[in-house]
């Protein structure tokens, strides 16, 4: 539950935070705290961020992200600008519209999987976002299409009173059921992609001169999941989880007092590669970082290539680290990994090397290239066992 929680900080910050900051811009404004002349400024602001998105969904090679911006750029575009060239009856029905087509698309966007931005298929999403409001603009410019579509879509089951009544509730059901997709995902991107939702809600039903700070809120939370995302392709190990060799340097760096360093090594891992696969032998990584990010005892995991791993322990006494590594190497050894379609399963073990920090010695990848010396003396000592 502890690990799960911080999981779901870690991923939800940004986003909450960006949501946060636009609510303090309403409540500011509210009050007559903003300058003159600043919310309409805010008015662009959606706009530039889109863009922005764009651009470093291109550089980064995120297509979904890029795709998530140019539908919010396009529901705002409806929502700002329509009224000043299509009949009434047309700017309303866009403006509801976009209450469908943001949690549609989100929902579409969090089951497709990254194929870029400029390859076929990229080029095919844009070309059906293009479609879609294509669409919708020749539904708005007639008045009597528009006025029936906007009945249509403008549902409610339930008759409630005061404001919620002019809720569409075929609309709300919808985001809602979204919402709850995009979260049980537990990725970066499909948290923002989510986080949009309410944004864009609040400030439809909140009125025009609140639109730009919904859409500046969602813009931003989508630039926000892409930066995240662009963070954990730099610092995180896709196949295990855990923070890659590139964390590890800079967790080496911010080292200081008395350490200790630890590598860890799955024993025999070529021949249980050659033997059962190379999926297989993912499973056992994934098993072993299972471990490792479980471990307790003040140490912290990193993936440091191929079967072996790196473990950092700040101001821990030496007979304290090998105490949790200890319990470490008794857990793995006493898990069986099941085979795929195969009735038996295998048991694994780990060697581990120790070291500790000297005195005087101030560069930590020493220490590390000690703990890695301890690895190959445990090894040769039999394997499944701690060095130190």
């Amino acid at each position: 539950m502890r690990r799960a929680f911080f999981a779901g900080i870690s991923v939800g910050l940004v986003p909450l935070l960006i949501l946060s900051v636009a609510l303090a811009l309403v409540l500011a404004d509210r009050a007559a705290l903003l300058p003159d002349g600043l919310v309409g400024f805010l008015k662009y602001r959606p706009f530039f961020l889109a863009v922005l998105g764009v651009v470093l969904g291109c550089w980064f090679n995120r297509g979904r992200a890029v795709f998530a911006m140019l539908v919010l750029f396009f529901c705002y575009w409806f929502c700002i600008s329509a009224p000043a060239f299509l009949p009434s009856e047309g700017a309303q029905f866009l403006q509801l519209a976009t209450l469908y087509i943001v949690p549609m698309n989100m929902l579409v966007l969090a089951f497709m999987s990254e194929r870029g931005v400029f390859r076929r298929r990229g080029i095919a999403r844009v070309l059906f976002l293009g479609l879609q409001f294509f669409a919708l603009m020749l539904f708005a410019v007639r008045s009597d299409v528009a006025a029936a579509l906007f009945m249509l879509l403008n549902v409610h089951f339930i008759e409630l009173g005061g404001v919620a009544n002019a809720v569409p509730q075929a609309a709300f059901i919808l985001s809602a059921l979204v919402s709850v997709v995009l979260l049980l995902k537990g990725r970066p991107l499909e948290f923002a992609f989510a986080c949009t939702l309410p944004a864009v809600w609040v400030s439809t039903l909140a009125g025009p001169y609140y639109i730009p700070f919904g859409y500046l809120a969602a813009t931003a939370v989508i630039l926000g999941g892409v930066v995240q995302e662009a963070w954990r392709m730099a610092f995180v190990d896709d196949l295990t989880g855990l923070a890659g060799r590139r964390a590890l340097g800079h967790a080496l760096a911010e080292l200081g007092g008395q350490y200790r360093i630890a590598m860890l090594d799955v024993d025999h891992f070529k021949k249980f590669n050659d033997s059962h696969g190379h999926d297989v032998g993912d499973i056992v990584l994934c098993k072993v970082a299972r471990e490792l990010a479980h471990m307790g005892g003040g140490g912290k995991a990193f993936r440091y290539g191929g079967e072996e791993f790196a473990i950092l322990f700040a101001s821990r006494d030496a007979q304290r680290a090998r105490e949790t590594l200890e319990i470490l190497r008794k857990k793995i050894a006493a898990n069986k990994i099941l085979l795929p379609d195969k009735n038996r399963s295998v048991g694994i073990t780990v060697s581990i090397g120790l070291a500790e920090r000297s005195d005087g010695e101030d560069d930590p990848w020493k220490v590390l290239k000690a703990a890695d010396e301890k690895l190959f003396a445990a090894k040769d000592a039999g394997r499944n066992r701690i060095a130190s």
